[in-house]
C-alpha cells in the first residue's frame, strides 16, 4: 500500500500481530511503545513535532517508586541497565518549602520513596530506541468502525490499527474528537480543565557561587512561596549536553491566554518580553536578593515557553470504556492531568503505560476490546482520581502556608 496514503497493520497483512497506534511521542507514549514492542505487538508512534529536536523537552522530571517500578516492567534488561545514565547528578532528592525571604517552613529529606531525578531529554532518547516513530504527523481525525481504527493526519496520510491510544497531552486531539466520532454513545469522560496559574521560567549556568547563594537547594528542589499568590521553584538541573544549570520557574495567576507575557513564538523578542515581566514581578515584591539575582542574571535566550497548569474533574459516574468499541483510549495527561505540587504526574503516566501494556500482553485472543479497555480505564482512573486530589490538596496547602510563621512550621 502507498505509504503516502496510509499503511495496513502487520496483523492484517500477515494474520499475526495486533497493531497499536499511539498518538504522541512524549514519555508516556514512548514508554507504552517500549512495553508493547517487547510483548510482540506491531507498534507505530505518531508525533506532531517536526523532529525529535524541534521543541525543547523540558528539563528535570521526578519519578517515584511507582514510576520506577513501571519502567522496570516496560524496559528490556539492557535498557534498564542504562536508565541510570539519564539521571541528573548531584542535585538532591529532597524538597524544601520556604518563604520569599528564603526562610524555610519545612524540609522533606531524601527517603525511601524520594523521587529519582531524570533529565527529560535523556530519558526520552532512551525510550525512543527501537520504536517506529513518524514525525511531523498531526492527527486531524479518526474513524472507528468497530473492527479497526483509522487515524488520519494533516498531511493526507492515514494509518490503520486495532487500537488507538491518545498520549497527546492535556490538550488531547483524540479527547476533543470523542463527541464528534461517537456522539451520545460515550461513557464517563473526565474533563481536563485549565487552572488559573501559568508557569514562566528559565535557567542559568550553575557555578560554585550559586551553590553558596542557594544553600537550601543542596538537598533538592525548593519551593519559595511569595506574596500575591506568586511562588517560585528552584532546582539544580542539567542541559541536554549535561552542563549543570540552576533551573527556576515562577507561578502566576492568569485569567486567560491574552496576556502579552503569555504569548510565545520561539523568538528572542518574545523571550525578552517574558523575562522583563518576571523581572518586574520580582522587583515589585519582597523577594530575597539572591532570588532576584537569579532572575536578573538569566539571559533571554534561556527563557522557556510558558504553560498553563491543568487538573482533572472526574464525573460522578464510572461508565467504562469511554468509547463503546473499546478500540480507543487515553493515557497520561490526555486522560488525567494533575497539578505538579505533589510531583505525581510522571509516575502516573508511566504506570498507565505499564498497566495497558500488561493487560494487552495477557489478554486472550481474539481480544475482547470493550472488556480489556474497561478494565484498564477503571484501574487507571481509580488511581488517578486519588493522585489528582492529593495534588490539589498540596496546592491548597502551599497557597495557605504563608499564614504560618516559618518558625512554627519547622
Amino acid at each position: 500500500m502507498d505509504r503516502q496514503k496510509g499503511f495496513a497493520p502487520k496483523n492484517q497483512m500477515q494474520g499475526q500481530r495486533l497493531s497499536i497506534l499511539i498518538i504522541g511521542a512524549g514519555l508516556g507514549g514512548l514508554a507504552l511503545a517500549q512495553g508493547l514492542v517487547n510483548a510482540g505487538f506491531n507498534v507505530s508512534v505518531f508525533e506532531r513535532d517536526k523532529s525529535p529536536t524541534s521543541r525543547t523537552q523540558g528539563y528535570r522530571i521526578s519519578i517515584r517508586s511507582l514510576g520506577l517500578a513501571a519502567l522496570t516492567a516496560l524496559l528490556t534488561p539492557e535498557k534498564l541497565n542504562r536508565l541510570s545514565l539519564a539521571k541528573v547528578a548531584n542535585v538532591g532528592d529532597g524538597v524544601t518549602c520556604a518563604n520569599e525571604k528564603m526562610e524555610p517552613f519545612f524540609s522533606v529529606p531524601q527517603g525511601q520513596d524520594a523521587a529519582a531525578q531524570f533529565l527529560r531529554s535523556e530519558l526520552r532518547n532512551l525510550l525512543q530506541e527501537g520504536i517506529n516513530i513518524e514525525w511531523n504527523k498531526r492527527l486531524v481525525t479518526f474513524e472507528d468502525n468497530g473492527n479497526q481504527v483509522i487515524a488520519r493526519f494533516e498531511d493526507g496520510s492515514h494509518a490503520t490499527g486495532d487500537l488507538l491510544v491518545g498520549c497527546d497531552g492535556g490538550v488531547s486531539t483524540i479527547r476533543e474528537l470523542f463527541p464528534l466520532v461517537y456522539g451520545n454513545s460515550l461513557g464517563s469522560i473526565p474533563k481536563i480543565v485549565s487552572s488559573n496559574h501559568a508557569i514562566l521560567g528559565g535557567q542559568i549556568d550553575r557555578t560554585p557561587e550559586w551553590d553558596k547563594l542557594l544553600p537550601l537547594n543542596k538537598n533538592g528542589l525548593v519551593r519559595f512561596v511569595g506574596p500575591n499568590a506568586h511562588s517560585m521553584a528552584v532546582c539544580f538541573s542539567e542541559r541536554a549536553d549535561r552542563s549543570p544549570t540552576v533551573f527556576w520557574v515562577l507561578s502566576e495567576k492568569i485569567e486567560g491566554r491574552d496576556a502579552s507575557w503569555y504569548q510565545f513564538d520561539q523568538g528572542l523578542e518574545c523571550r525578552t518580553r517574558i523575562l522583563d515581566h518576571c523581572k518586574q514581578l520580582m522587583r515589585n515584591e519582597t523577594w530575597h536578593e539572591n532570588l532576584k539575582k537569579l532572575v536578573y542574571d538569566t539571559s533571554a535566550e534561556a527563557i522557556m515557553a510558558p504553560w498553563r497548569l491543568r487538573t482533572t474533574q472526574f464525573p460522578d459516574s464510572n461508565q467504562f470504556p469511554m468509547v463503546p468499541t473499546g478500540r480507543v483510549t487515553l493515557v497520561g495527561d490526555s486522560a488525567h492531568a494533575m497539578l505538579p505540587d505533589r510531583g505525581l504526574g510522571g509516575s502516573n503516566v508511566l504506570e498507565d503505560a505499564r498497566l495497558l501494556s500488561t493487560l494487552l500482553a495477557s489478554s486472550p485472543k481474539p481480544v475482547d476490546w470493550p472488556k480489556l479497555t474497561e478494565e484498564f480505564e477503571r484501574q487507571m482512573f481509580t488511581r488517578a482520581r486519588i493522585a489528582v486530589q492529593e495534588s490539589e490538596n498540596a496546592a491548597e496547602y502551599f497557597r495557605n502556608i504563608r499564614s504560618t510563621p516559618p518558625s512554627e512550621s519547622n
